[in-house]
Order: C-alpha cells, then structure tokens, then sequence
C-alpha cells in the first residue's frame, strides 16, 4: 500500500487541475489522478533496473584489460567484482525481468555519461570495499553487495539528480519507491523470480479516488465552512492553495471516519507547509483548528475504530 502523504500529493494535484479546467470534468481529473499513481510504479521499475544496467555497462564497456593505460591488478579485480557474474546472469535471465530491460520505462544506456560517473562513484565507495573483503564469487556476498547498491543510490545525489530531471516530484516519490525496491531484492530467491509490484493496489487508488470526489463535489459546502472559520479574510484573498488543502482536509475529517483527526491536521499542515505560501502553515492550522472545533460542537465528527485516537 502507498504512503498516504503521497497519495494527498497526488490528490492535492490533480483537484488543483481539476479547478483549473474550464469543464470542471471529474473523469479527467480522475484519469490524470490514476495516471500520476502509476507513475509512481513507473519510478519503481525504473529505479529496479539502473543497477542491473550499471552492471551491464560495465560488463561492456569498462573492462580494463580493454584499456592499455589502466593494468594495475586491483582495477582489475575491481572490475571483476563488479560483474556479479552468476548472480547478475541469474537475475536478468528472468522473463519478467528480461521483459523489463528489453521495454524499460528508460533507457539508461543512453546516459553513458551518467552511467561512467556512477562506475567510478560505486568503485570507490564503502559498499564496494566490504564486497572486495569478503569471498565476492559468493551469490550470498554479491547479493548483499545488490542491496547495498540499493541504498547508496537512495542517498546518491549525482543518482537522485538524474531522477530529478526524469521526475519533478521525485523527492515526494523517493522514500515509497525505493521501500519498494529493498522489499522486492530482499525478497529474492535464485529461481523464485522477484515479487514486483505491477501498479497502484486498490486500497490506495480507492482512498485517492474518494478523497478528490468528495472534495470536489463538497467544496463549495466547504468553502463556506471555511469562511466562518476565516474571520477577516475574503475568499479572493486567501491563496489558492490553501483553500484546496483546507478543502480536501475537511473532506478527509467528515468523510473517512477511519482516519483519526489529529492524523488529518498534521497532514494537510504538512501539505501546506511544503506547497503553499511561507504563511499558510499557520493560516490553515487556525482556521482548521476552528473549524474541527465547530464540527465537534455541532456531532458532525463521527469517528470509528482508529479514528478514534486523536
């Protein structure tokens, strides 16, 4: 299941689109919603296969017995390593996997740029040097050298730049997509295949669905609520933004009783921290807190099993 902070991102997006259309129309607004999820499976797949096309490229292109200046026995064994041979073979032999590198969602191998700087960055990094210090022909080593390889990237930032320039909310993704990644290695066994996720579970597509139905067929209703609660403050002058973060919160306090109310504030405090104006944190946590407080007054906040708590 997805974090749920994403999903109100994703959420957040496309009801902004949504009040940007001239048509108003839902169905778009939903289609670009499960098109935005998907693309977070998207990021996964190509996250999952960079390694393997790391390996590839150097398999390929870096082998110093290639190159007449470069003879020195520890590139060269550094090299070797670095091939994974047996694990790397076990892996990409996989149909799905064949499947993937042959249609990835990018092509890495066009980036040989990129490609060369990361062989030199992972050639001298840590998780390199532990592999090197142990028996590197073992699968059980080369395994570990893999999820290694994974984390490194997480924290890469010559890796996350380039997931930058693919990806403008990357940083949102990063976290959810490479769980993903050590859940899918870690659970790998030689001959089993690897469990990849294949797209959005229904859970979370359901919660996102719901969540930019409800705020977009009640936002008027909540607008006014909002208004109430905004003493001194015209609807045109409050930023654009925080209306639909206080919209889609008073949609999630009213209509998912399963979800406590303190879980709900801090979300959308953390929404407007990140999307809206250097004030609005403390503009939406008002007018909220006030909001929450006439709701309670008058038994609209109806909470069930977790939702209780908070």
């Amino acid at each position: 299941m997805l974090n749920r902070r994403l999903i109100r991102v994703k959420v957040f997006q496309a009801f902004y689109a949504y009040t940007q259309d001239e048509d108003k129309s839902l169905n778009k607004a939903n289609a670009y919603l499960k098109d935005s999820l998907e693309g977070i499976y998207s990021n996964f797949r190509t996250v999952f296969i960079f390694p393997l096309e790391l390996i590839h490229y150097i398999r390929t292109k870096q082998n110093p017995e290639d190159n007449r200046y470069i003879k020195d026995a520890d590139t060269q064994l550094r090299y070797e390593a670095l091939c994974l041979n047996g694990l790397y073979e076990s892996i990409v032999h996989q149909p799905e996997i064949a499947t993937l590198l042959e249609r990835p969602p990018f092509n890495w191998q066009r980036d040989e740029e990129l490609l060369l700087a990361m062989y030199r960055e992972v050639a001298e990094a840590e998780l390199t040097d532990k592999m090197m210090a142990n028996d590197w022909k073992s699968a059980e080593v080369q395994m570990k050298f893999l999820q290694r390889l994974y984390t490194h990237l997480e924290t890469s930032e010559r890796f996350n730049h380039a997931m930058e320039e693919m990806e403008m909310l990357w940083e949102d993704e990063k976290v959810p997509v490479f769980k993903f990644v050590r859940t899918a290695i870690s659970d790998y066994k030689a001959g089993e295949g690897l469990n990849l996720p294949a797209g959005i579970d229904s859970e979370s597509e359901e919660f996102a669905l719901d969540l930019l139905k409800i705020s977009a067929r009640h936002a008027e209703e909540y607008a006014v609520m909002i208004d109430a609660n905004a003493p001194g403050w015209d609807r045109d002058r409050i930023a654009k933004t925080d209306m639909l973060i206080m919209t889609m919160a008073l949609a999630e306090l009213l209509e998912f009783p399963y979800i406590p109310i303190k879980v709900t504030l801090n979300e959308y405090l953390e929404l407007a921290k990140n999307y809206s104006t250097p004030q609005s944190n403390k503009f939406v946590n008002g007018v909220l807190d006030k909001a929450v407080k006439q709701l309670k007054a008058e038994n609209r906040l109806v909470k069930k099993g977790r939702g209780l708590v908070g």
